[in-house]
């Protein structure tokens, strides 16, 4: 009899566990496929405190009358950036609710002018449904006290003021006779369209610029930045060799963004930048032969990155320039298309170099250099660097998204060149957890009452085991 008893308990203990499992299993689904209503956004209006926030009024028709949380979701649109998401304070009149929804855009939550918005706004009721709502309304981050005009190029568009449309045209012009060339050495044709926003001059745009070190400020002249991962860039003047020059760092991530683990040197990436201002590496050339001594010139094994010193940055974009300008202008566009296609599918830059090129970066540049009578460098012997780059070292060294521009002269009295500094700006970390409360709130008491109920039969039939023993 009391065996019995036991195996009956310890059946009962078998059967809550496996119905608490059961239940688990049932509500589960429920947290990543739950029905979404729709409702009306009835009223909006954008407000934008230029270099602090963009404030967003809506008056929202759930077709409720009660509410137990609202929700605001909100991405910067572009080819990489995330969902970010607050709870905004709300009020309710009969079947509306009217709220207000803040972007940090100052110090720490940095955007770029230019910048356009997705927004969506969730209401979850009393009972737990979910009400959905995305908002129609343009929310473009611009300063409002300026008179913000546009013009239309092929595949870009650009925002400015404070300009002569004349000029503007004439720019416009100008950069489309470039895009065939930039599309063929790339190897891209198909494109999301660009944004450009042009200020009259580096000082009005400055307070727009990314926040930088002070020391960098001091020693560098910033004239403008591309952000690949909004799809736009800053600059501030009207000079069709930076406009190019900024557009062609878009094509190149555009060129290598399908992988997760692709590292672009920053001669390649700053390369393809400056010779594409012309078409030619020419401008490059003769920058370096009138402003920098042979034994001056820099090691490409020390230019995945770019350097820190003044006087080295002042010869690395045009090294840089007249490197890749070789390397297109002997070996041709589609093969420079065929080696940025194996970066994009994760390929090493000096491993994919020899395979596309028919011989090691090494042998190459020691040809190019002998063009300048600079001594040949030594040929490294193969190192254990893997066919392909990982995702740790691609996040310990990325791909500068943001590039400046600058004015230096150097201490010789040379003619000054106007390279680019690069620096990276993260996106504000965020989730898209689209997941319902209502249905986790119902999955964390589901768990937590079978639990209790296979701890209480745990206890009951150990209690009861060691009291038969007794006996």
């Amino acid at each position: 009899m009391n065996l019995n008893l036991f195996k009956q308990i310890k059946f009962l203990t078998a059967f809550g566990t496996a119905l608490t499992l059961s239940m688990t299993v049932y509500i589960m689904p429920a947290v990543y496929a739950v029905d979404h209503h729709s409702m009306t956004i009835a009223e909006e209006s954008v407000e934008i405190d230029y270099g602090n926030k963009i404030t967003i009024s809506l008056t929202v028709e759930p077709g409720i009358d009660s509410v137990e949380s609202v929700r605001a979701l909100f991405k910067p649109r572009g080819g990489s950036t995330v969902w970010s998401y607050s709870y905004p304070e709300f009020s309710t009149n009969t079947m509306d609710i009217s709220l207000k929804v803040e972007i940090p855009t100052g110090p720490g939550s940095y955007y770029p002018p230019g910048t356009e918005f997705d927004l969506e706004i969730e209401l979850i009721d009393v009972e737990g449904n979910i009400y959905r709502a995305r908002s129609n309304k343009s929310i473009q981050y611009l300063d409002p006290s300026k008179n913000w005009k546009d013009a239309k190029g092929e595949g870009f568009s650009i925002l400015y003021y404070g300009v002569q449309t004349s000029r503007v045209e004439n720019l416009v012009t100008q950069v489309n006779a470039r895009i065939p060339t930039i599309k063929k050495v790339v190897g891209v044709n198909n494109t999301p369209e660009f944004k450009a926003v042009v200020f009259p001059s580096v000082q009005e745009a400055t307070p727009s610029f990314p926040p930088i070190s002070k020391t960098a400020t001091d020693q560098l002249f910033f004239a403008g930045f591309a952000q690949p991962q909004y799809r736009l860039f800053v600059q501030g003047q009207m000079n069709t060799l930076t406009f190019i020059h900024e557009l062609t760092h878009l094509y190149v991530h555009e060129a290598v963004s399908s992988s997760l683990t692709a590292r672009m040197p920053s001669w390649l990436d700053e390369g393809l930048a400056v010779f594409l201002e012309t078409g030619k590496s020419e401008p490059s050339n003769q920058r370096l032969r009138s402003s920098v001594r042979p034994d001056e010139l820099l090691l490409l094994r020390n230019m995945n990155t770019i350097p820190g010193r003044r006087e080295d940055v002042f010869i690395f974009y045009p090294q840089a320039g007249a490197f890749v300008g070789y390397l297109v202008e002997k070996y041709g566009a589609d093969t420079m298309a065929r080696y940025l296609a194996g970066i994009n599918n994760g390929e090493s830059a000096i491993e994919n170099f020899k395979e596309i090129y028919g011989s090691s970066i090494y042998e190459i540049e020691n040809d190019w250099r002998s063009t300048f009578n600079a001594t040949p460098i030594t040929i490294p012997s193969p190192t254990s660097e893997p066919s392909r780059t990982t995702k740790h070292s691609m996040q310990s060294t990325p791909v500068p998204l943001v590039d400046y521009k600058v004015n230096t002269e150097k201490t010789s009295g040379a003619t000054p060149y106007t390279p680019k500094v690069s620096s990276t700006t993260t996106v504000k970390n965020s989730t898209d957890d689209m997941a319902t409360r209502s249905s986790s709130r119902q999955l964390v008491p589901t768990i937590t009452i079978g639990l209790t109920i296979i701890m209480a039969l745990g206890v009951f039939a150990f209690r009861y085991k060691n009291h038969k023993r007794n006996f």
